[in-house]
């Protein structure tokens, strides 16, 4: 059985956990350790190993919404010459900062939009409002003339008047 010395042992298990589209396969064909050996030690360093990376293999469609932010922000910020390197040292490119920007855009236009759609309903509210009180008059005033209308013809049946004469 061959020995390995930690620094290698970590060395493998950083490897693995930064081999991009690479299968662990591969790296096991590379490095010469077997298969149980390699889990092993994955479960041994995996933790010390994560804990003192930063993040930087993060696929940018599983960041969060302040993740985004805050990298459109920073990206912003920096003058033309620095802002390729800010993409690759964050592991993005140009497009998925304009697309998240596009994004923020059109979540802040459809605020602005909301408060200007709330103001018009608010009006439109109002409108309905005074419309139905004033169809509720004229019904009224609807109601009364028939009844009126009503009475005139009763009487006239009753004393002779009217259009007969």
């Amino acid at each position: 059985m061959k020995t390995y010395s930690e620094n290698f042992k970590r060395s493998v298990v950083e490897k693995v956990l930064n081999r991009g589209s690479r299968s662990i396969a591969d790296i096991e064909k590379e490095t010469g350790v077997g298969n149980t050996s390699f889990y092993k030690w994955a479960e041994k360093y995996r933790n010390a190993i994560e804990s003192g990376m930063k993040n930087t293999d993060r696929r940018p469609q599983n960041r969060s919404p302040e993740e985004k932010l805050k990298a459109v922000i920073e990206f912003e910020k920096l003058s033309p010459d620095k802002q390729g390197e800010f993409l690759r040292r964050e592991g993005l490119h140009s497009d998925h900062i304009e697309s998240w920007k596009k994004i923020m855009q059109a979540g802040l236009d459809s605020i602005g939009d909301s408060k200007a759609s709330r103001s018009e309903i608010a009006q439109l509210k109002a409108e309905n409002k005074e419309l139905a009180q004033d169809l509720n008059k004229k019904n009224k005033a609807l109601a009364e003339v028939t009844a009126l209308l009503v009475l005139k013809k009763k009487a006239d049946l009753l004393w002779g008047t009217g259009e007969n004469e």
